[in-house]
């Protein structure tokens, strides 16, 4: 087997895994950055999942920003987007559309704001996923799609080496590197490496989390296999599938009546986000290709569905996206844990306030199954942040994770795991890998206030304080 060298190996080329290798190549050109990822493009959930929009919420200073400006320059690329139709058990789905009028700030904030004035993105994710590829490339980035890592190696409280294998059938190589960022949604590098780790529900016992169930459980968020529908010139219903006329099926349908999220495309294509689509402790009870599947059958049932009592007889099925939208799954159980009690404290009040390195203000928000005390968990009063910590592992120094599987509580995880958060903790452990090469350090002594420096987190601090009129104590 070939063995190959480099200085960072990201594993994950989702909103993370972008955000870590832009922000890691910028700051230290000289480094030699590998990125993967098993899908034919960047963008993750983003992109290949059809979760095709940024939902109202604060990104923090950013990469988004640019990602926003350099797509607006492309026509029908991407556009801010307001809610024109709202969910109510008679017409079961919310509709987003398109609104020439909202400037991109608009987005940037759900806290706090009344849902009539929640503005939100949403993006081809073809051109989402090809100017990621081009900035990435820009910045001088080796990135490897249609690849997967298949085993790694370790040696006491490092990782030594992955090795990689192509999905087109090419020969297996190990790779070395002096570090390694995991963005893989699951936590699967640092499952391998055996970090710990947790799934479903904690107990109360646990972390003290006030909404937290007295048990643990394996429940999970449940999941979404989103799919694309296109305007028709006329009226007209599409065939119902055979694998969509199963009983299983038809039965899921009569039992569930799922509500969907629907979004507008620039062009007047709608993407459709059903809620969920699987309970998410079904769906990781089986091999992926059959939950899929099973996914998907569900969905042309429920197009049918749509199509046949809900008035949308002008659109015709486009595509199922390839990829499944998992909202939680294995989580990292690392140096600091987020939870409930500091999302709710807000970034002035939080513990370890002060190691801040990424902000979210989305709602603690969990669709299918739940144990949590109270009918909902509910919308929050201000954005809080995400401590340095909650991206290290207990057992590694040279490996950090950056996605929704960083080291959150599952409580905590129903909030933080969007697009423009994670694309946040992604530029966190960027700079921080950076900053590890420049000095010879690894990522345990770095110093988080000369990352907060560097990504301008104070300043932001100082914004959200003005934007949000909080009370400095």
């Amino acid at each position: 087997m070939e063995t190959y060298e480099t200085d960072l190996l990201i594993v994950g080329g989702g909103s993370g895994g972008f955000g870590a290798a832009i922000r890691a190549a910028r700051h230290n050109p000289q480094a030699r950055i590998l990125l993967i990822d098993g899908m034919r493009q960047l963008g993750g959930t983003s992109t290949a999942g059809g979760v095709n929009n940024w939902e109202p919420g604060i990104g923090g200073p950013g990469v988004h920003y640019e990602l926003y400006e350099r797509l607006s320059r492309q026509p029908q690329a991407i556009g801010v987007a307001k809610t024109v139709h709202f969910y109510s058990p008679e017409e079961p789905y919310g509709l987003s559309a398109i609104d020439p009028d909202s400037p991109y700030e608009s987005s940037l904030r759900r806290a706090a704001v009344p849902r009539e004035d929640w503005r939100r993105v949403h993006f081809e994710p073809d051109q989402m996923a090809a100017l990621m590829w081009q900035m990435l490339t820009e910045a001088g980035v080796d990135v490897r799609l249609g690849t997967r890592f298949r085993e790694v190696r370790v040696q006491g409280r490092r990782v030594v080496s992955v090795v990689l294998q192509p999905l087109d059938g090419g020969a297996a190589y190990e790779v070395r590197s002096r570090l390694f960022i995991d963005c893989s949604g699951g936590g699967h590098l640092a499952g391998a490496a055996e970090c710990r780790l947790a799934f479903g529900e904690e107990p109360y016992a646990l972390y003290q989390e006030p909404s937290a169930p007295e048990t643990p459980s394996p429940i999970v968020n449940g999941i979404t296999q989103v799919f694309r529908v296109s305007r028709a010139a006329s009226a007209g219903i599409d065939p119902l599938p055979e694998r969509a006329q199963h009983p299983d099926v038809q039965a899921w349908l009569a039992a569930n009546n799922p509500a969907t999220f629907i979004t507008e495309y620039p062009n007047g294509d709608l993407c459709l986000n059903t809620l969920p689509t699987m309970q998410g402790s079904e769906f990781h009870s089986m091999p992926y290709e059959d939950a899929q599947r099973i996914s998907q059958a569900r969905m042309a049932a429920h197009w049918h569905r749509l199509q046949t009592r809900y008035g949308f007889d002008h659109y015709r099925f486009h595509s199922m996206f390839p990829l499944v939208g998992i909202r939680e799954s294995h989580r990292l159980v690392g140096r600091y844990v987020l939870r409930e009690q500091d999302v709710r404290a807000g970034v002035l009040h939080q513990d370890r306030a002060d190691e801040v390195i990424a902000f979210a203000d989305h709602a603690l928000d969990t669709h299918g199954e739940r144990r949590v005390k109270g009918p909902k968990l509910g919308e929050l009063e201000q954005p809080y942040g995400v401590p340095y910590e909650c991206l290290l592992p207990q057992e590694y120094d040279n490996l950090i994770m950056a996605s929704r599987g960083s080291s959150f509580s599952h409580i905590a995880a129903s909030s933080c795991r969007l697009s423009r958060s994670m694309m946040a903790l992604g530029e966190a452990a960027g700079v921080a890998s950076a900053l590890a090469l420049e000095q010879g350090i690894l990522y345990p002594e770095v110093d988080v206030a000369e990352i907060r420096r560097i990504l301008h987190i104070p300043e932001f601090i100082d914004k959200i304080v003005q934007v949000w009129a909080l009370a400095r104590d």
